[in-house]
């Protein structure tokens, strides 16, 4: 029986049907998954997102501080004896990695990145994006999320036979289900608790962090509150930035903030909320819109996941100029002429073909694929 091992930093939320099926899959094939993440760091744990899953292995990182960055030691050391094939994230800060990429020349497993293949929240130029170009091509394989990651590798030289797009996505079938099992009196029911009469709802579900740039939504929610005297506001999750929303909710009643929600308890929100905002950095959180029929209002800005190929412009999502007047005017644009019932449509396709059943299948046959080059 082949052996692979997946190394992860904490273990969210999000992941743990894709590992549950991933292991399931791999058995047929005569193939073992072994887990190991470590406990989520301080900003991380903010996310109140972490998750277990009972057969994987959670060993706690150790840090090192060098200077104003912080390194991670995994004590793995004694997990990767007899491995076929090895996964880890390809970041500069894993300290685990810099092993891996050496001795593998001296081991019989193969080395394997998944993830990003550079920081997309910084410039290609910056420090931290000339660490990750200087290691790209040290591994045996590359799972990269979407077509643009392979894309960016082939380009800088990667061969193109060693590198496997999985498809980002999460879980949807479940939230699917959930989303169309709740009731018109249930939805009632949640927008008279919270003093809203209207349609005009709109939503955010997702980390908080200084990226994100709450000050551009809040600033954008009061240009729509101008223009539709019935919106509303709600904010899902938890992170750095929550103050911010705290704060606001203060002063403006029809600004919400709920905290952060998982199953029925977050989807509820979605299915009161007729558009999502989200104008920086998109992520997984594009699958959401598409899998609670809530369109993404994003901008074009440069620093988004990977996973913003997945929008359609006017088809299943909405992507403005990136300045805080364009941005409005789309969103007031969108409510006033129900626009989003249209690219509720788009979303409903979408959310067939971004599923995490096909994920699993394009990461399943890239480790064999992997094993067997």
């Amino acid at each position: 029986m082949k052996k692979v091992l997946i190394i992860y930093k904490y273990l969210p939320q999000y992941r743990m049907e894709f590992f549950e099926q991933l292991k399931t899959q791999l058995v047929k094939y005569n193939v073992e998954l072994q887990l190991i993440h470590g406990k989520s760091n301080k900003v991380d744990a903010l996310k109140k997102d972490e998750a277990n899953i009972e057969w994987a292995n959670c060993i706690p990182n150790r840090t090192i501080k060098a200077g104003s960055k912080v390194l991670i030691w995994q004590p793995v050391l004694s997990f990767l004896k007899n491995k076929d094939l090895i996964i880890t994230l390809p970041e500069n800060k894993l300290l685990l990695n810099y092993y891996l990429m050496i001795s593998r020349h001296f081991s019989k497993y193969k080395f394997a990145y998944w993830g990003h293949v550079y920081n997309m929240q910084k410039d290609l130029k910056s420090l931290r994006n000339i660490g990750k170009l200087m290691f790209l091509n040290r591994c045996d394989w590359w799972f990269g999320y979407t077509n643009s990651s392979k894309r960016f590798l082939v380009n800088r030289n990667y061969p193109e036979n060693k590198i496997t797009v999985v498809q980002n996505s999460i879980a949807t079938s479940a939230l699917r289900k959930c989303y169309s099992d709740i009731t018109e009196k249930e939805s009632h029911i949640l927008k008279k608790e919270l003093g809203i009469t209207g349609n005009n709802i709109a939503i955010y579900c997702g980390a908080m962090y200084p990226e994100k740039d709450f000050d551009f939504i809040l600033e954008a929610c009061g240009n729509i509150k101008k223009e539709l005297p019935d919106f509303h506001m709600i904010f899902i999750g938890s992170g750095i930035e929550s103050k911010k929303i705290t704060n606001a909710e203060k002063k403006s009643p029809w600004i919400h903030y709920v905290g952060p929600k998982f199953g029925k308890d977050r989807v509820i929100y979605f299915k009161i909320s007729s558009i999502q905002l989200m104008p920086r950095l998109v992520g997984l959180a594009i699958i959401d819109s598409f899998a609670l029929e809530t369109p993404i209002i994003t901008t074009t800005n440069s620093f988004h996941g990977p996973e913003i190929e997945y929008l359609e412009n006017d088809v299943n999502g909405v992507k403005t100029d990136d300045n805080l007047n364009d941005y409005s005017q789309a969103i007031i644009k969108t409510l006033k002429d129900k626009k989003y019932n249209a690219l509720t449509s788009g979303c409903k396709s979408s959310a067939e073909k971004y599923t995490i059943d096909k994920m699993v299948e394009n990461f399943l046959n890239g480790i064999l694929m992997c094993l067997n080059n």
